[in-house]
C-alpha cells in the first residue's frame, strides 16, 4: 500500500513540474520567411520590379546638409546618390558595367572590387531575399546579436561574385534593422507601410568614415524608371565615333599590329586556384613565350609553384618546347608560301573575319561611349551587352550574348587597351550535356604601352565556375605579363607603363 501511495506521488510531482520544450529550431530561410510576411507578404515583394527611396540628409560631424536617393529596377540595375555641396558620390550600375562620381575623381568607370561591389548591389537590392534560390543567393545563419538594443538575427548572404553581405532581422518585429555591404552600413527605423510594403522612414548610412541621418520623404515602388537614370552620365564635348565604325577599324589594325607583336618575347605568371567537390589546389607556373614568324607562339615553362626546373623534369620540358617550336615555325611558313601563291585565298580569309565581326557586332549591343584616361593615354569607353533584338544562331553567337561588361579602346591607336567582361546569363554547350559556365563568372584583360609603338598583354584575371561533362567547380586564376624584349638584341625596350 505504501508502496502505491508513493509511486501515485512521485507521479503527481511529476507532472506538475514545467515541463522541458524543446525551442523550435531556427533555420536561414525561417528567417527570411518571417520577414517576408512582416514586409508585406512574400508574392508582395517579388512582385516589386522598381524602387526608389529618396530623402534629406545631415551629416552628424559637420551639420551639413544635403539629400540622399537610392534607386533599383529589375533584375539588376542599381543607382546611389549622396549629394552634400559641393561634393556628389554616386556608385551606380546600369546592367553591364559600373560606374561612379566620387570626389576629386569625377565621372568615371568603376573596375574591379570596386565594380563588383557595385554590381552585387545591383543583385543584392533587386532580389529583396524575396527567393533566394532564384536569385542564386547563398544565406547563411550567424548568429543573434545586440542592434540599438534588441535582439537581432545576424544573417550572412552571398552573392556568388566574391561579394557579401550582413542582414540583420529583428527577432521580434522580424524586420531589416541594419545591413551592411562593402564600406557601407545602413541601420534601419521608423517603419511605416508604403502601398502594403514596410518601407524605415529613418535611416542611418556609415560610409567612408561618415555618419549620415537620413529622413525618408519619398518611397515608390513600381513606378516608372526610364533606363537612362543609370547609364554613365554623357558629356559634352568633341563627339564620340559610330562604335561599330571604331571595332572595324580595330579589327583591320590587328593586323598591322601583329606583326608588330611577333618581334617581342615575353614573361608569364600565373597563379591558379582550382577546387572541386572533392579536393582544392592552388599552383604556379612562369613561362617564356616565344613568338613565331607567320603566327601565333609557343610557351616554354621555366619554373612550378617558385621552384625552377631541374633534372629530368627540366630535359623533358625543353625537349617538348624545341619539337612544338620547330613544328609550329614550319606549320606557319607553310601556310604563308600557300598564302603567297594563292593572293584570292588570303583575301577570301580577310573577308570571312570582316563577316563574322560583323556579325558579332549585330549580336552585341554597345552603349555609353564615353571618354576616359587610361595608362596615361586618352581611351575611348563603352559598355557592352547582349543584343535583346537578335536570336543567336551559332555557338560563338551565343557565348557572345552571354557577356556583358565595358572595355576601353585607345583613341589615338584604335587598339583595345582594356575588357572587364562577366556572364550576365549562363553558357551552355548542348543544353549543358557537355560544359555550362556559370552566370556571375568573370574576367580581366589589360594592355599595356610598350616601346611606345604597340600595346601588350599585362594582366589577365579569371575568376570561372563551370562544368565540363562530369567535372564540376571553380578556378581563380591572374597571369602577369612582363619582361618584354625583342629579338633585335640591338632595340631599346623601355619597360611597360604602369
Amino acid at each position: 500500500m505504501k508502496a502505491w501511495v508513493l509511486a501515485l506521488l512521485l507521479g503527481v510531482v511529476s507532472w506538475a513540474q514545467p515541463q522541458k520544450v524543446e525551442p523550435k529550431k531556427i533555420t536561414p530561410q525561417k528567417v527570411i520567411d518571417d520577414y517576408l510576411r512582416a514586409a508585406g507578404g512574400a508574392k508582395a515583394i517579388a512582385a516589386i520590379q522598381t524602387e526608389t527611396i529618396a530623402g534629406s540628409l545631415k551629416e552628424e560631424s559637420t551639420g551639413k546638409i544635403g539629400s540622399y536617393s537610392l534607386i533599383v529596377k529589375g533584375p539588376n540595375r542599381f543607382y546611389s546618390e549622396i549629394i552634400v555641396e559641393p561634393d556628389r558620390d554616386v556608385d551606380a550600375y546600369n546592367g553591364m558595367s559600373a560606374w561612379g562620381e566620387h570626389a576629386q575623381q569625377g565621372v568615371h568607370t568603376l573596375t574591379g572590387a570596386a565594380a563588383k561591389e557595385a554590381e552585387g548591389a545591383g543583385q543584392y537590392w533587386n532580389s529583396r531575399l524575396a527567393d533566394p534560390k532564384k536569385s542564386k543567393l547563398v544565406v547563411q545563419l550567424v548568429g543573434v546579436e545586440r542592434v540599438r538594443g534588441r535582439d537581432a538575427y545576424r544573417m550572412k548572404v552571398l552573392l556568388g561574385m566574391g561579394e557579401a553581405r550582413e542582414v540583420f532581422f529583428d527577432t521580434e518585429t522580424h524586420l531589416i534593422v541594419r545591413e551592411t555591404g562593402g564600406a557601407e552600413q545602413f541601420d534601419y527605423e521608423d517603419y511605416r507601410p508604403i502601398n502594403g510594403i514596410q518601407t524605415p522612414g529613418g535611416i542611418e548610412l556609415y560610409k567612408g568614415g561618415h555618419d549620415y541621418r537620413i529622413s525618408v520623404t519619398r518611397a515608390e515602388f513600381n513606378s516608372a524608371v526610364d533606363n537612362s537614370v543609370f547609364d554613365f552620365p554623357k558629356a559634352a564635348g568633341i563627339p564620340l565615333p559610330d562604335m561599330k565604325a571604331l571595332f572595324l577599324d580595330v579589327t583591320k589594325n590587328q593586323k598591322t599590329l601583329e606583326e608588330l607583336r611577333r618581334q617581342y618575347t615575353f614573361h608569364v605568371t600565373t597563379e591558379m586556384e582550382q577546387a572541386d567537390s572533392k579536393s582544392q589546389s592552388k599552383t604556379t607556373r612562369e613561362v617564356e613565350v616565344f613568338p613565331i614568324s607567320g603566327g601565333g607562339s609557343v610557351g616554354h615553362l621555366i619554373a612550378k609553384d617558385g621552384q625552377p626546373l631541374a633534372g629530368g623534369e627540366k630535359k623533358k620540358e625543353d625537349e617538348r618546347f624545341d619539337k612544338e617550336y620547330k613544328e609550329r615555325t614550319k606549320e606557319q611558313a607553310k601556310k604563308a608560301a600557300e598564302l603567297a601563291a594563292n593572293p584570292k585565298k588570303q583575301a577570301k580569309e580577310d573577308a570571312e573575319d570582316e563577316a563574322d565581326l560583323t556579325r558579332i557586332l549585330r549580336v552585341v549591343r554597345f552603349s555609353n561611349p564615353r571618354r576616359e584616361r587610361f595608362r596615361g593615354q586618352d581611351a575611348i569607353a563603352v559598355d557592352f551587352g547582349a543584343n535583346p533584338d537578335y536570336k543567336p544562331k551559332s555557338i560563338e553567337e551565343h557565348f557572345a550574348q552571354s557577356l556583358s561588361g565595358a572595355l576601353w579602346i585607345d583613341e589615338q591607336t584604335h587598339e583595345m587597351v582594356r575588357m572587364e567582361a562577366h556572364f550576365s546569363n549562363a553558357f551552355k554547350v548542348a543544353a549543358g550535356l557537355l560544359a555550362a559556365v556559370d552566370k556571375g563568372s568573370s574576367f580581366v584583360f589589360e594592355q599595356a604601352r610598350v616601346n611606345n609603338e604597340v600595346w601588350l598583354p599585362s594582366y589577365a584575371e579569371i575568376h570561372m565556375a563551370a562544368r565540363f561533362l562530369l567535372f564540376k567547380g571553380k578556378a581563380n586564376g591572374i597571369s602577369r605579363f612582363t619582361d618584354y624584349k625583342k629579338f633585335n638584341v640591338e632595340s631599346k625596350v623601355l619597360p611597360v607603363e604602369e
